[in-house]
Formats: structure tokens, sequence, C-alpha cells
């Protein structure tokens, strides 16, 4: 297999099986929307969510979650360091190399899904946490003051951007050669940064564990000031999050990604790529790219400057920046449900010969992928109610946060361009999944 071919279908695309049309579909949950931002209008007059984020102490669970974050921080670390020296010395393909896997599947796709259920799990096995803290053991203890440019929080974009861009337009992004390199050189920037500054202060510009971050405040799990474990509703530590500019722009890029993977599975964009290869398909797919997140990101922030002029508040798209977060959670299991459940069982086989060096370290290099595991009637069911469910959970923060801040009815009011907004996107993602 040539090592420019695209790494695998990202599980989205048209379902073609579901009784029910695309625009039926994208009717129907956008019915939902208003009919639930009605009935909080009616029914939801004072804030919820804060109280209810508190939880209660689970008792006993410290203990045995320090004791297995040490033992998953050792694995992910060997891991990571099997994933990088594989990228060189195995096959250069998708089909024999665990780099590309792990990558795109059990890193990407599985790490947002497993910060909502565990909460911030990833801060506490992270490679680049191991490591950092090591660096902050034998670093000169200098005083060097960090620059604005780290410490602001917006660096962490660039790491996002960038993997998006590899993963969605570049020719060679699915290349284990080519995410070798790419890891090697984040990891070496990312530690010489924390030689200079220390890890705590480094540590906002890695911008995965700031993303997984993000999405941990969905877990019914997580620990409080006194790092003490704690349980609650899922969903409800979105009142906690204090979101800034940066963190808005994060989750509208990533955002913004996946609604153009989903536009690359379109017959329109196959027409328009057609006889495309190389830097030219590059080129083609890198304006898609941009143009896509910036719809995405206008969008938001149009209905927030409408949003701030209602309630006089210049800060109303930090202030309900947390409703994306859902919403990025419901496009992420849409687009990448049965990109997990089928071709991440590919890793299964992988890990005993990641090297593609017909070895057989587990006993499961001769594992096969059941593909079918879930139907795709069943796949596209998944995709219509975690769109519409994301973005229902969006409008009942966005309205709870509403009634915190401000009197009822302008509680209200402010909140009619985001839910045109959300209606939009709504409506946009079922017509590219059941198109």
């Amino acid at each position: 297999m040539n090592s420019s071919t695209v790494l695998l279908a990202h599980g989205v695309g048209g379902r073609s099986d579901l009784p029910i049309s695309p625009w039926d579909a994208a009717w129907s949950g956008a019915t939902v929307l208003l009919l639930s931002f009605a009935a909080l209008g009616l029914l939801w007059h004072r804030p919820r969510l804060a109280k209810a984020a508190l939880g209660r102490l689970a008792q006993g669970g410290e203990c045995f979650v320090s004791s297995l974050g040490r033992i998953f921080r050792a694995l992910i670390l060997a891991l990571f360091l099997v994933v990088v020296t594989g990228s060189f010395v195995g096959p250069d393909n998708t089909t024999s190399n665990l780099t590309p896997v792990t990558v795109y599947i059990v890193f990407w796709v599985g790490g947002p899904f497993l910060s909502a259920i565990f909460g911030p799990w990833w801060r506490a096995v992270s490679p680049w946490e191991t490591l950092g803290s090591l660096i902050d053991k034998v670093r000169p203890q200098n005083q060097n003051q960090p620059p604005s440019w780290l410490t602001s929080g917006w660096l962490a974009l660039l790491p996002i951007s960038l993997f998006h861009w590899v993963e969605l337009a570049y020719h060679q992004g699915s290349s284990p050669r080519v995410l070798g390199w790419a890891a090697i050189l984040y990891t070496a920037t990312l530690m010489a940064m924390a030689w200079r500054w220390g890890w705590k202060n480094v540590r906002n510009a890695e911008g995965f564990g700031v993303l997984f971050s993000l999405m941990a405040t969905l877990s019914p799990v997580f620990k409080d000031d006194q790092q003490r474990l704690r349980v609650r509703f899922p969903f409800t530590g979105l009142a906690t999050l204090v979101m800034t500019p940066s963190l808005v722009a994060i989750v509208l890029a990533v955002l913004g990604g996946t609604t153009f993977d989903g536009v690359t599975r379109t017959t329109w964009w196959a027409d328009l790529t057609v006889g495309e290869s190389g830097w030219s398909l590059t080129t083609i797919r890198t304006v898609g790219l941009v143009w896509v997140v910036m719809l995405v990101g206008l969008a938001y922030q149009m209905a927030s400057r409408l949003g701030g002029r209602l309630t006089g508040d210049r800060s109303f798209a930090e202030r309900l920046g947390a409703s994306l977060v859902p919403i990025l959670l419901g496009y992420d299991l849409a687009h990448y449900f049965s990109l997990l459940l089928l071709e991440g069982q590919d890793f299964i086989r992988l890990l005993s010969d990641p090297w593609g060096k017909g070895w057989d370290v587990f006993s499961t290099a001769n594992h096969l992928v059941n593909w079918t595991l879930v139907s795709t009637t069943v796949v596209g069911w998944v995709q219509i109610l975690s769109i519409v469910g994301g973005h229902v959970v969006g409008v009942v923060f966005a309205h709870d946060r509403s009634v915190e801040l401000w009197s009822s009815r302008t509680a209200l009011r402010s909140q009619y361009p985001m839910l045109i907004v959300m209606v939009v996107y709504t409506m946009t993602g079922l017509v590219l999944l059941t198109g």
C-alpha cells in the first residue's frame, strides 16, 4: 500500500439504509432543539447545574485511582516509545505499522471519549506529562519568567490545528514516517520549553492535554481542589468550566475540522477533487479546511456579538463557550463511533507486531476485524442521536448559565442568536451524515 493512501474512512459518510431522509433528519433535529429551548424557557428559571456539579465524595477511590494511574502512566509511556520508534523502523504503510491506528484512532478518537467518561485521565498518564515532570526534576532552578505567548493559552491552538491539517489535508498524512517526525518535533519542542520555563508553565501549551481536559468536564468523575475523587451527574461539570478566548478558539477549530471531515465524504467534494493528487490535493484540502473552520467560528462569533449587545456583556462568547463542548463530543461520536469500534479493532492485531517484523508478542497477530460488530443502521442512529443530544445539552447549559448571569427576560432573549447557530450546526451535521 502506498504511504500516501489516506488512512481509513473516518467512520463517516452517507447512511442510505435509515428509514428517514437527510432533510427529515435535519428538520427533526431542529424541532427537538426548538422544543427543548421552549421547555427550558417555561420551566427553568434559576441556575441548577452549579449545585449539581459539586457532586459527592467517592469514598476510598483515591488510592485505587492513584495506583491505577501509575501503572497506566508506565504503559502509555512504553507504548509511546514503541509507536515513535516503529514509525521509522517499521513498514511505511497503514496495514503493518502500529503508528497510524494508534495516533488517529486510539489517541485522537479514543482520547476524548475516555475523557468524557473517566474524567481527566490523560493528565495522569500522558507521556508528555511524564517527560515534563522528569525535566522539572533535573533542570536548573532558574527564575526565567515565561513569555506571555506561552502563558496566554493561545499556543495550544497550534498543535491542534497542525494535527488536523496533517490528518485531513496533507496527502501523506497517514505515513508512519510523517507521524513519527511530527511526534519527535512536538515532544522536543515541549521539552525544550519545559527546560527553560518549567513544565508547569508549558503544560498549557500542550494542546491535546488542554483539549482532553475540556472534554473531561463532561465526565461524572472528577477531582476537587483537594484532589479528592468525587462523582456527579454527567455534563453538570460544564457549570464549573471557565472558558477563555483561546479555549473557545480550540473547541471551534476542532469542531470545524470535524465538520470538514464530513464535507470530504460528500459526492460534491469527491467531484471537486477527482483526479487530484500530491500537493495539488493538499492545497485544495487546506483551502477547504480553512474555509469550513472559519465558517464554523464566524457563525459562533456573530451569535456571540449579538448576544453581547442584548446583555451588554462583552465576554458573552466566553460566558457561553462551554456549550460548545458537548456539541463537540456529539460531533466526534457521530463521525468516529464506527471508526473506533470497527477499524479500531486492528490495534489488537498490530499490538503483537507493531513494527511489521512477523512477531506475535501477545498472540493476537492473527486477530481479524469483526465488521459485523455493529450494523450500519445502528451507526446511523447513533450519529443522529449524538448530534441532536450534544446540541440539546449545549442549549441546557447555555440557558442555565444565562439565568445565572442575567434577568429571566434578558437571559431568554440573549439566547436567540445562539439558538439559531445551534440549529444551523445541527441541520448541517445531520445532512452531512445522513445524506
